[in-house]
């Protein structure tokens, strides 16, 4: 193989870094006339210090959601430390479990520090396996599972079996300023939420949609979904 041809397959996937290995190895039988491995493949864009990533994902939002979020950063800018640890976060996510192959590799320099910026676009509340939990200024609430879509009963199911633990670590001054964030997933405002809420006396932080990156707990979904990417999972049993 010659040099030139190892740049051609370079250039290749430089135009589209997501290409695969087995689309750069037609490409190469196509256009190049070289009949290559996978591996060869590998190799050669290793030579050039081309390696793969996952992908990053993002929600999708509009221009309104956008104004949104900028709008409720800038009333939030002057909360104090003090603000911030009367508020419980919480959240849930849906982790895809079983053959994870919907996942979006790219391919970039080993030294490029636009790879993290190439994002994957990601469906709001997708499949697999639910994970319920919260985070306070001093606390990380257990994981709770669930299987399947969550709905309202099986949310305020969660809350009742988890709430009055988190607010039994407050003192009974403190409690009256807690304030619950959560997103506006159906499940969250529908009016028997809503209701369970008036109830309960608990009060909610208006929060933008489509905006998990401004939730804390945020992070904690990072850890779990890259310790899961380490492992090949055929089935849920």
């Amino acid at each position: 193989m010659t040099r030139r041809q190892k740049r051609a397959i370079k250039l290749q996937q430089l135009r589209d870094d997501t290409l695969s290995l087995n689309d750069l190895v037609r490409y190469a039988q196509a256009s190049l006339n070289l009949n290559i491995s996978r591996q060869t493949i590998s190799r050669i864009l290793r030579e050039f210090d081309l390696v793969s990533y996952a992908a990053p994902r993002k929600p999708q939002i509009t221009h309104e959601q956008r104004r949104c979020r900028i709008f409720w950063c800038y009333k939030h800018l002057s909360w104090t430390e003090t603000d911030w640890s009367n508020v419980i976060s919480s959240d849930e996510a849906n982790f895809e479990i079983v053959n994870r192959n919907n996942r979006v590799y790219i391919r970039r320099f080993r030294n490029d520090l636009k790879r993290h910026e190439r994002f994957q676009p990601r469906v709001h509340r997708g499949g697999g396996l639910g994970i319920w939990s919260y985070i306070t200024y001093n606390d990380l609430g257990p994981l709770v599972f669930f299987n399947g879509r969550l709905n309202s009963d099986k949310y305020i199911e969660i809350l009742e079996n988890n709430l009055p633990n988190v607010f039994e670590k407050f003192s009974s001054e403190q409690s009256k300023k807690i304030l619950y964030q959560q997103d506006n997933a159906r499940p969250h405002t529908s009016a028997k939420t809503s209701k369970y809420f008036k109830k309960e006396h608990i009060k909610l932080i208006p929060w933008p949609t489509r905006s998990p990156d401004l939730n804390i707990i945020e992070n904690i979904w990072s850890i779990v979904d890259q310790k899961l990417l380490k492992y090949s999972i055929s089935n849920m049993a």
